[in-house]
Formats: structure tokens, sequence, C-alpha cells
């Protein structure tokens, strides 16, 4: 369905009169409601009663521009009879600061009592002071007056009352106050659902803004008056809550509050603010109020809205009516308003709406009224005339309730940026890229560094020298011979300090939500780093044009940048060299898994950058970390590798054992290649080997066992699958938990026990792994591999481990129940009544002999302590009477058997 078919055309509901005065008149509508006993329902349209009259009352508030004239509250009661006869009443009420600004005029239903047979209404009229007068329905009768700002205690400085919203209290429960069940017992002392309560009882909800201008939203509730009483001891009203709204990144640029407008939706707890710079949409839901949604003026252009449904509301701008969701910040439909104005028809009959008389056009903005979504139509003023919208029935608000909308419904409808300065900040940027060329190009990388976070708006570290205060005002810098340093000497320096890159404070940028206009740009920025910073190599073979990927040139803090966005991955560079005119890699050609690794240990082979990868908390694809395991375990395999290729024997010599076609300068290279790698090894290098091969196992194990055995299966070879599994072998022998409980020399267990702390959660990452290397070589490598000395020991070793570990599921429950029986032995002992040892030996009784020294303490059989006798027996009624000696005496004697054995000590 396209975005017109959405939102029909506006069209004329009625016509308004002019305003008298061209400079202070305005239009002002407002949607009707009516009172059946204590709810208050919106209406679509004036309903009148056959059987009986109605009445029907209208509130404004007007101000003449006669002098002396104050403003005053006008009240319009019609009272409509059978005959069609109406006797129309006018009433007024004068305030008495008529210079206060008039917020809200709002009707609260009151019960039928008994001196008013029928249920009733009073008129609630909110200042922008703060001050809140309850009036009669004829406007006759002043009920209470109150100030708002007086209630709340926790803002010490007068504020100005922007919004009210007055709803029962059943409708806050789910919504303003979901997670506040203090205060819903106060409004239902019962903390009863069905009570009727709730629903009797009204909360004003009020916006007010502070002189700082912060601003906060406050609870007050209305208490219930009967209108048989003329006064009552408790408050007109109740502080319940406050809050204040959180700060928005959307700077107002009007300080006037007359500008701002409220919706404040009881039931979902959302409340939506309209302000000069943008859209804001609050959510109160939660424990704490937090913001879900902010659109700005550049983005999106708003004058007036009406919320018609959970996530969608109706804007309207001087161009345009739009239908956005605040919670994907997408448009659902759109209108123009300015294609629909047209002439009307020569009939007359069908108004549409047109511009005015004499042909000039307005660029004010329709202000929207109310939404009635039975019949999906949303009403508003525009040029004195009082229009519809009709909208679609895909945004119609069904019956059945809802979660919201869903994001299927906001693909390709994003809200694209309008930002002015988009086009200057692109041609900023593309100055500045031959510089950074340049840069690149002479492997300047503390230059290059420093220039793209300025682009990116991210701060450096602060350089020793830069701490480094003066005295005095003088800098007074002595070298190590006393003597002052010389102009060449400093110059030196900071030449030396300013080669060296300096870091960067990624924290900070992290941490905020970028726009959509600074994410495109970065995304930008990071398609140039990777071009600059890979390069694929071509190196054609026998099957067809192939190549690798190469590190060009490398800047770290870039690098780790590239990570913590997310970057750093094979589509990306994929697309950054397609589309760098420089780059050689053809449309066809893939990056596979694991060429980022093996770039980044090519140009680092002591492995520093990789470790870093590794230890670092972005995500990488199982074939990239399954990579690392490989050239890491390469690095680890002393063991040459079996030559696979068969080799043909001419006499009884090799063909190629007389060739001495052979590139000495490369072989020589190669060799002091290996020389360099063998030294590196050795100093420091399996340290650094074997902490980052840790970090890359952990890593792998995150993935789902399928993913990791097809990855090595298809990525390893035999002979790396066999590394891997005596590795994870050697690492659970190195843990202990092969070793059994009962292992005999101690001295021993001590010398082969590792002086590292390793935690007792990795031996479940390693039985992991084993398990799914174990699934990756399969029963047709195991089987090709049959009289190989080397398989033959280590599947040896992994029988012997599985047996190990099966005793030692058998020790674990053997333990576990000898334990749990301690365990209940000792929970029972002290409730024994038996006299130890020594209390019989303090009173001067016999008592049993404690087993030698050289015996092991063992439990009672079945585990049950000797509880003895009891002193105190059950009486008659439950009630405790102690025993007698002659008694005790008695049950002791039945106690011993037969015949029985006593060691007893003279």
């Amino acid at each position: 369905m396209s975005s017109d078919q959405e939102i029909g055309a506006p069209f004329t509901l009625a016509s308004l009169p002019h305003s008298i005065s061209s400079h202070d008149g305005r239009t002002h509508a407002a949607s009707v409601c009516s009172i059946s006993g204590t709810k208050k329902r919106k209406r679509t349209e004036i309903a009148g009663s056959s059987k009986r009259a109605s009445r029907r009352y209208t509130y404004a508030f007007v101000s003449q521009n006669t002098p002396g004239a104050k403003p005053h509250l006008v009240c319009f009661a019609e009272e409509i009879r059978k005959d069609s006869i109406t006797d129309t009443v006018k009433t007024t009420y004068t305030p008495s600061d008529a210079s206060q600004r008039v917020v809200s005029i709002d009707v609260v239903p009151v019960p039928a009592g008994t001196s008013q047979q029928n249920a009733s209404h009073e008129v609630l009229v909110s200042f922008g002071n703060g001050d809140v007068i309850c009036l009669s329905a004829d406007l006759e009768v002043v009920r209470w007056v109150a100030s708002v700002s007086n209630l709340v205690q926790s803002s010490k400085m007068a504020f100005e009352i922007e919004h009210v919203s007055i709803n029962p209290a059943r409708a806050l429960t789910n919504g303003l106050l979901r997670n506040r069940e203090d205060i819903v017992a106060l409004l239902n002392p019962t903390l009863d659902e069905k009570s009727d309560l709730l629903d009797l009882t009204q909360v004003t909800s009020a916006i007010g803004r502070r002189a700082d201008g912060r601003r906060m939203l406050a609870l007050f509730q209305i208490q219930p008056r009967s209108p048989d009483l003329l006064s009552s001891r408790l408050p007109p009203l109740k502080h319940l809550s406050a809050w204040d709204l959180p700060a928005s990144n959307l700077e107002s640029v009007s300080s006037e509050p007359s500008n701002d407008h409220f919706i404040i939706h009881a039931g979902s707890g959302a409340v939506h603010h309209l302000r000069s710079s943008g859209l804001v949409t609050y959510d109160f839901s939660g424990t704490v109020p937090k913001i879900s949604s902010e659109l700005s003026k550049d983005t999106i252009a708003v004058d007036s809205f009406l919320r018609i449904s959970q996530d969608l509301l109706l804007t309207t701008s001087q161009s345009s009516c739009q239908i956005i969701n605040v919670k994907y910040n997408s448009v659902h439909a759109e209108r123009s308003v300015e294609s629909s104005t047209q002439s009307p028809t020569k009939d007359g009959r069908k108004r549409k709406h047109t511009a005015t008389e004499s042909g000039e056009t307005t660029s004010k903005a329709p202000a929207l009224i109310a939404y009635y979504a039975d019949q999906g139509l949303a009403v508003g003023s525009w040029n004195n005339e009082l229009v519809g919208l009709q909208l679609g029935e895909s945004t119609r608000r069904k019956r059945v309730k809802s979660q919201g909308a869903r994001l299927a419904d906001s693909l390709g409808k994003g809200i694209a940026s309008k930002s002015e300065n988009k086009q200057e900040d692109m041609a900023k940027w593309r100055e500045r890229v031959p510089k950074l060329d340049r840069y690149a190009r002479k492997g300047e990388v503390a230059k290059f560094e420093e220039m793209f976070a300025a682009e990116l708006g991210v701060k450096l570290e602060t350089g020793p020298g830069a701490e480094e205060k003066p005295v005095n005002g003088v800098h007074d810098e002595v070298v190590a011979n006393g003597t002052k340093a010389t102009e060449s000497t400093k110059s030196g320096a900071l030449e030396e300090s300013s080669d060296l890159p300096r870091k960067w404070i990624l924290s900070k940028i992290l941490s905020k939500t970028l726009s959509a206009a600074k994410r495109s740009r970065h995304q930008q920025y990071a398609a140039y780093a990777l071009s600059r910073i890979f390069q694929w190599v071509e190196s054609p073979s026998s099957h067809g044009p192939s190549g690798y990927l190469k590190i060009e040139f490398f800047p770290p803090n870039v690098f780790e940048w590239l990570m913590h966005s997310g970057n750093l991955t094979k589509e990306s560079i994929r697309r950054a060299l397609l589309d760098d005119p420089s780059s050689n890699l053809g449309i066809t050609t893939p990056i596979r898994d694991g060429d980022i690794v093996r770039a980044v240990v090519n140009f680092d082979p002591e492995l520093h950058i990789l470790s870093a990868i590794l230890n670092h908390s972005h995500f990488l694809p199982a074939g990239e970390v399954v990579q690392a395991v490989r050239l890491l375990m390469q690095s680890l395999d002393d063991q040459p590798k079996a030559s696979d290729n068969p080799k043909l024997l001419t006499n009884g010599t090799d063909q190629n054992a007389t060739s001495m076609d052979v590139d000495i300068t490369s072989e020589l290279e190669a060799a002091s290649h290996e020389i360099d790698r063998a030294l590196a090894i050795l100093d420091n290098g399996l340290a650094i080997i074997s902490g980052t091969l840790r970090p890359a196992l952990m890593r792998l194990h995150t993935f789902p066992p399928n993913v990791i055995s097809s990855t090595l299966r298809s990525m390893l070879s035999r002979h790396d699958l066999e590394s891997l599994i005596k590795v994870l072998h050697y690492e659970l022998k190195n843990g202990g938990w092969t070793a059994p409980y009962d292992f005999g020399d101690s001295e021993e267990v001590e010398s082969e026990t590792s002086s590292e702390e390793i935690d007792d959660s990795a031996v479940a990452i390693i039985a992991s792994l084993l398990s799914c290397t174990l699934d990756a070589i399969g029963p047709a490598l195991w089987l090709t591999s049959i009289g190989d000395t080397s398989t033959d020991q280590l599947i040896q070793e992994l029988r012997e481990d599985a047996e190990e570990a099966l005793t030692g599921f058998w020790e674990a429950r053997y333990i576990r129940g000898i334990l749990s029986e301690l365990l209940r032995y000792s929970s029972q002992l002290p409730k024994s009544q038996k006299p130890s040892s020594k209390t019989l030996e303090k009173q001067g009784k016999p008592f049993a002999l404690n087993t030698k020294p050289d015996e092991l303490p063992m439990l009672p059989l079945g585990s049950k302590p000797d509880l003895g006798i009891k002193k105190t027996k059950a009486g008659k009624g439950g009630q405790k009477k102690e025993r007698s000696a002659r008694e005790m005496g008695m049950l002791i004697s039945k106690r011993v058997p037969k015949y029985s054995f006593e060691r007893i000590a003279i």
C-alpha cells in the first residue's frame, strides 16, 4: 500500500467564523466528552436523549479588548428537550488574579448523593502559577482552591505549570504507576482489583518548568468529595510523586513555555513533548524515567501532533502530514498538504479543503484536535475551517490489545537526515583525504592518527611533556651534565616524541549514541581507513587467479577504533577495497575467513597484535578464530610435516637430486628468517604464544559445537587437528583433572603441579573442544592413519583419559554419598540427650574409652547417632512432663542388649 493511500486528502467538516480582532483573536477547538455516572468518554458527536431532557455544557476562557474588562470563564448550559426546544443559560466566573495564564479547563465527575439525585460534574481550572480552582458545573460556587507549587516539596524553587491532565487512578496502574505499588496502595487501600475505588479516584498529572529550565512531572490525588458536604477536613489535593524529566540532547531554541506542547498517556506511561527543537518521547513505565525517542526538527518538521496508537503519532507541518513510529523512528505514511489544496468543484456540494478566496495561501500548519479510532478520523483546524483526515485501515487501532508496533513494519521507512551541514562536512573531508594519503604513503602514523582523530572528534591523551609545568613561568630544563638544554636538544626531543602516536580516549565517543548523519560519516571514515590499512596482493596460481590480504599501513589507534565500532570484518574490507580505485581486488574475488588473522600474523610475527585482538571484547567469526588457532599451532609445532607427494626414482636416485637449479639468495633469506623467528620464540615467544592460544580456545568455545566441528574440518588438516588434540590433552593433564584421588607419592605430585593458577571451569572448555576436534577428524581420517605410531599412541592416551574420567565420575559419586551421610550425622548429633564421655568423667560415673590413636574414627552403623533418653515426655493434652529417675533407669535398662561388652577403666 502506498503512502498516499494511508492518509486521505484533508476535507472540510465545518467552516468556522472569522475572528473579529485580527491581532488578538484566535480559534480554539476541543473534543466533546460525555459523562455517564463516574466515567468520562470522548464522543464523536453531540447526542440528545429522546426520553428526557439532556444538558450540554460548554466552557471557555474569554479575554476582551474592551478597556477595563477582565478575562473571565464563561459557561453555556444548554437544555435540550423532546420538542427540540433549547434553553441556553450563560454564567461567568472572574478569577481574582486575571493576569495568570489558564493552562487547562477540565471536568471531574461527581457521583450522585442525597441532596443531588443525578450525577453531576465539577470544573477544574489550572493556572500557570500552580493555582487550581474547583468550581461547580454552573460556575456559581467555588468548591475549593489549592496550589500545586506549595505541595511539591522536592522543588525548592517556584516553577510554572505547562500542562495538566486528569485521569482515573485505574488508568495509571498500568502506566505511570506500573512499578509503584506503594502509591497504588495509597489510592486503593483494599488492594482489591475489582474495587470501584480506583475508578472513583481522579489523579492530576502536571508538568512544570523550573526557573533553571528543567521540567518535572508530578502526580496529585483529587480527594473524592460528596455534594452533601460543604467542606471537608482533608486537603483537596494530595501530592503522590514527582519525577524530573531526563535531559534531552535537543536544546530548545525558544524559552517561551507556551510554544511547547505535551501529551500524557497515563495508560502506557508515555509522555510526548513537542518543543521548538524537535519531538521527544519519555517512558515513565519503569522505575526510572528515560528517553525512548528523539526527533530533531532538522530531521523531520513537526508543528502539531496527535497520538493514534501505542507507538504511532500523527504529525502535521506546513508542507505535509505524516504518521511517525517513535519506537523505531520511521515514517509509515505521508501526505503532502500543498498537493491536496485544490479549487472546489462546480456543484459546490462536496467541499474539499481550499485556499482563501483571495487566492493567497497561508503557511500555517493544520492544528490537530482529536483522533477517533473507531472511525479512523483525525480532526484539526486549518484556515478558519474544521478539517478531517481519514487514515487507512493499517493505521487504525484494533480492538485486540497489541504489544506495539513491529520492526517489520518499519523496515525501509527510516527517517532520512536533512542536515544542512552534510554537504559541507563531506567537502571538508574530501579536502583532507589527499593529506591523509600522503601521511599513509610516508608511514607517518602519528600525524595520520592525529588528523583522523580530529575528524572523529576523539580526544588524545596528554604526553608526559605536557604534564610538566614551568617554574615561575619559565621552562628550565637541565640535561645530565648540569647544563641547560639547548634549542637543538629540545627540537630533537620534540621530533622524537611527535613520531610516537598518542593514545586515543575512546571511552567517551563509544558511550555516546550517534545520530544517523554521524553514523553515516563514520562508516565512510571506516571504509577509507580499511582501504589504507589493507591491500590485496595478487598471486596467480595454476588453479586460477588468487591472492592474499596484506597490511600495508598500521595505525594502532585507528585499528582499535575499527574493532570497537565493528567494522573489522571481511565484508567491510572487501567493500572498502572495491570502492578504492587504486586497489586491484576483482569483483568476483572473495575474501575468505581467516584472511584478516593471516595478514595480522604476517605483519607481526611476534603475535602482539593477534594477542590484543583475541583479548578484545569485539566479535570475531569462527573462521578467524580457527585460523588464529591454526597459526598458533604451527608456531608451537616443531615436527616437520610429512610430504604426501609421491617421488619418482630414476636408477635408484632422486630425479631432483642432481639438479642444482637453486636460488641461493632466496634460500639465505629463508634461513635468516627462520633464525630470526627462532630467536624471537626463545625471547619470551613461548609465553606470548601460550597466552594467546588460551584466549583463542576460549573464543572458539563460545560457538555452537556443530559450527566448531565443521569449521575445524574445513580449515585444518589432519596434522593440525592431531596437534590441537595433543595441546588440549596437555592442558587437561596440566590442570590435574585426569589425576586420580589416590595418587601415590605426594612429593612427585607436588613437583609436577604447575605454578600457574588454573580455573576449574576450564575443564568444561577443554572437554568440549576436545570432543568437537574428535568429531572434526571423523572415522575416515582415523582409518586412513592406521599403522602410524604417533596416532596409535594418541588413541591409547585418549582411551586412558576416558577411563580415568569415568572412574572419576564414580569416585565423585561415592565421595558425595559419604559426605552427605557425614553431614546428616553431624546435624543430628547436637540433638542427642546422651551425656558425653567428658560429662560422665566429671560426674564420676563410668564412661567408655575412646578408640586407640592408631585407629580411625568411624561412623556408627546406619549413620544414626545415639540420641539417648529424653528427660521429658508428652503428657495429657500435649503437655510435656519430666521423667522420674526410676523411669529413666528403666528405659536405660531396656536399651542394654542381652550380651554387651564395655571397657571399664579403674
